[in-house]
């Protein structure tokens, strides 16, 4: 990851009944997100599939230099270039979830150890009452991320702001549901950290309880990794 990433992108993708699942990968592995490894703005690829059995079952996430990535001319001209298979597919795919999230402002940035790579990543979100942001942000930052960090084979943990998003598909187009504010997105070796005594005591702690008595959404997804990409 590029130490100037300002933003996070994910795209909550599922091929749903219209386009075989074979060709919806070879397509995003081998055409999608290749024309997006050679824009300057994007820092990072990477491909997940589900581990919890919800929909959607695949996720890509980009580092970002800028949360106005999506603007800028070189990402604009993909949507108006598409290959006659892209379109076909988009034409029937079942779900594309796609949020922009900017690096929330005052929360550790930790740098992802070389030694140790994700094998599952953790996407959960949460919005609460206005009037209880500020301690739902110090619980995160002062005794929630540094619990987690305990456990063993936790690489790290970032938080983001929800920028802008979209929904669409035969599917994900019947929900027009905007996700919650905020995300922080954990990245673990494996999962086997859900079962230590250390994940445990983070997740039951009096002001954790607190925090969540004025939760208004919140959303937890699970993915295994599939594949990463490298810029030549």
């Amino acid at each position: 990851m590029s130490t100037d990433t300002q933003a996070f992108f994910v795209v909550f993708a599922d091929p749903g009944d219209g386009v075989p699942e074979a060709e919806f990968n070879d397509w995003y592995e081998n055409e999608h997100i290749p024309l997006r490894v050679v824009i300057p703005s994007f820092q990072s690829w990477n491909r997940w599939a589900q581990a919890d059995g919800q929909k959607p079952r695949y996720a890509a996430t980009y580092d970002l230099d800028t949360p106005n990535a999506l603007e800028k001319p070189d990402y604009a001209l993909l949507a108006r270039t598409r290959s006659e298979r892209e379109k076909d597919i988009l034409s029937k795919v079942g779900w594309v979830d796609r949020r922009v999230y900017e690096v929330l402002k005052g929360t550790p940035q930790q740098s992802p150890s070389a030694q140790k790579k994700p094998g599952i990543i953790v996407f959960n979100s949460l919005e609460v009452q206005s009037d209880r942001e500020e301690d739902f942000h110090r619980w995160y930052n002062e005794e929630h991320i540094p619990m987690l960090l305990k456990s063993p084979g936790w690489i790290r943990t970032r938080r983001f702001v929800l920028r802008t998003w979209d929904r669409s598909g035969v599917e994900g187009s019947k929900d027009s549901t905007a996700p919650p504010k905020f995300l922080a997105v954990h990245e673990l070796e494996s999962d086997a950290a859900f079962q230590s005594e250390e994940y445990k005591a983070a997740g039951s702690t009096e002001w954790r309880a607190r925090v969540m008595k004025s939760a208004v959404k919140q959303e937890r997804r699970v993915f295994k990794f599939l594949r990463t990409w490298e810029r030549d």
